[in-house]
């Protein structure tokens, strides 16, 4: 039943607010919660005008970077909260059970306001006897959001691993056309590690440059790669996750984890690339591809050239890079988020100043990142 896409306008809901479950715990035991009932609260903002507020929860993992169905059954229930509080309801029901692998959509949340409009979810989530529950990304205490353990408890504001909806739609009737809906494939990087939002972690390039403008489903997994992006449960994943909204652009951020120590050769590289892309475009998508970004090792913290040395996928990754610089078929367009973030003179390595790991971007790296987006290309 929760898996599902019922009746609800599809083509008029939207994504239409801010931060949403995002899978970035990548290990387990930290990927998921024993810990029995959780209570997250998480603080919204509204992008754009829009009516009949609806919430979308799904029971997925990360596991070692590979989309898996979670690991047990689970219960939501969840609570809108603006000046008054507003129950959510999944079918007329103030419960939604899904199994693993599931996904659900709520009734219209009785709400509408226009861009800038902020609100709170409050969203209870508990598993079977025994049971745990999916994580997602971090709470941000200056924000008043936080996790709680217990059907019952009172959230405090804290940072901490929670679970909450995974994407926040809204009927945004004629407005649609005004901005396409932006679907994004990717990885850590695509899910903002590195960067930060007030006390907690995953804000990053791709809410940078696409929100408020462009309505986003960000369905990167940390430790993605373009591999994994082509079995079963990856692609099964993306059809539960898009049966109510649809993209009309798609952007593919994926590559770094298949080359981080050595990896695949050019020709395999490719092959499995373009096979995503098709994935993409078969949804109806223009499909946009990024340049994947160097990983380096550093003797001094990457605060010179001179200190960093290059992983074992260096090689490959310039080659791919070129040619994905070429706009191989099926792709529309290019984002160099690779010249944004490398040394011009050692695409290599990374310019000083733009990363604490060698993997990820920080702060400084990601919004640089964010500004190679051409908003234009994605309307075109």
């Amino acid at each position: 039943m929760a898996s599902r896409a019922e009746a609800v306008g599809v083509g008029r809901l939207a994504p239409v607010a801010t931060n949403v479950h995002l899978p970035v715990r990548v290990s387990p035991p930290d990927n998921v919660s024993d810990a029995g009932s959780l209570i997250t609260r998480m603080r919204h903002v509204l992008q754009r005008g829009a009516s009949g507020i609806r919430l979308v929860y799904a029971n997925w993992s990360n596991v070692d970077g590979r989309d898996v169905p979670g690991p047990d059954p689970i219960t939501v229930s969840a609570k809108v909260v603006t000046d008054a509080e507003h129950d959510v309801v999944f079918s007329g029901s103030r419960h939604l059970r899904l199994e693993p692998g599931e996904a659900g959509i709520s009734d219209p949340v009785d709400i509408s306001g226009r861009a800038g409009l902020a609100f709170l979810t409050d969203t209870t989530v508990e598993p079977d006897p025994g049971g745990t529950v999916p994580l997602g990304s971090q709470t941000n205490a200056d924000d008043g959001e936080g996790v709680a353990p217990g059907a019952s408890a009172v959230v405090r504001p804290g940072t901490a691993h929670g679970y909450g909806p995974w994407q926040v739609l809204g009927d945004i009737g004629s407005a649609a056309g005004t901005a396409p809906t932006v679907l994004v494939t990717g990885d850590s990087n695509a899910v903002g590690f590195g960067d930060v939002r007030g006390s907690a972690y995953h804000l990053g390039w791709v809410q940078r440059a696409l929100q408020p403008e462009f309505p986003t489903l960000n369905l990167a997994v940390s430790g993605a790669t373009a591999r994994g992006a082509l079995s079963g449960p990856s692609r099964r994943r993306r059809r539960v996750l898009l049966q109510w909204a649809r993209p009309r652009v798609a952007i593919a951020a994926l590559g770094t984890n298949d080359l981080q120590q050595g990896g695949p050769g050019l020709v395999e590289m490719q092959d499995l690339l373009i096979e995503h892309w098709r994935d993409l475009a078969a949804l109806g998508s223009r499909v946009l591809a990024c340049t994947i970004p160097p990983v380096t090792t550093s003797g001094d913290g990457w605060r010179t050239l001179a200190g960093q040395t290059p992983t074992a996928g260096a090689r490959v990754r310039a080659q791919v890079n070129d040619w994905l610089r070429s706009v191989p078929s099926p792709l529309a367009g290019v984002i160099d988020v690779a010249a944004a973030l490398g040394a011009p003179a050692s695409p290599s390595l990374w310019r000083p100043g733009f990363t604490r790991d060698g993997l990820h971007p920080n702060q400084t790296g990601h919004r640089v990142a964010a500004e190679r987006v051409d908003p234009a290309l994605l309307r075109a």
